[in-house]
């Protein structure tokens, strides 16, 4: 529970979005994800350096079950799946990007 200015919030209202966030390879993906209208898996392996299918794979079917990641198979042959952020997805990746910029001002950050 955080207060601020007399108000409760909830740290995790929609359950299990802050444990997503917290995973490897998330926030990048909502990035990309909301960069373009619609992600084909390729285009997102390669967007993410260093990361595996099988962890990319994971990610989307966590983000899927969150309602955050659509992802539509077109019936061709080879089957073309494209993913993209659901209007939810959108919402939330728009919620970040107050945090986001913070995180760049603030100067006290340790140094990489």
């Amino acid at each position: 529970m955080i207060r601020v200015d007399g108000k409760s919030y909830c740290i995790d209202p929609a359950g299990g979005i802050a444990e997503a966030l917290g995973k490897k390879w998330t926030l990048p993906l909502i990035g990309i994800l909301g960069n373009r209208p619609t992600n084909r898996f390729r285009d997102l392996l390669l967007g993410l350096d260093g990361v595996g299918a099988k962890a990319l794979s994971d990610r989307l079917r966590n983000l899927q079950g969150l309602g955050l990641v659509a992802r539509e198979a077109y019936p061709e042959v080879p089957t073309r799946v494209e993913y993209r952020l659901t209007t939810r997805g959108e919402a939330l990746r728009r919620a970040l990007v107050p945090l986001l910029a913070w995180a760049e001002r603030d100067e006290s950050r340790p140094a990489r």
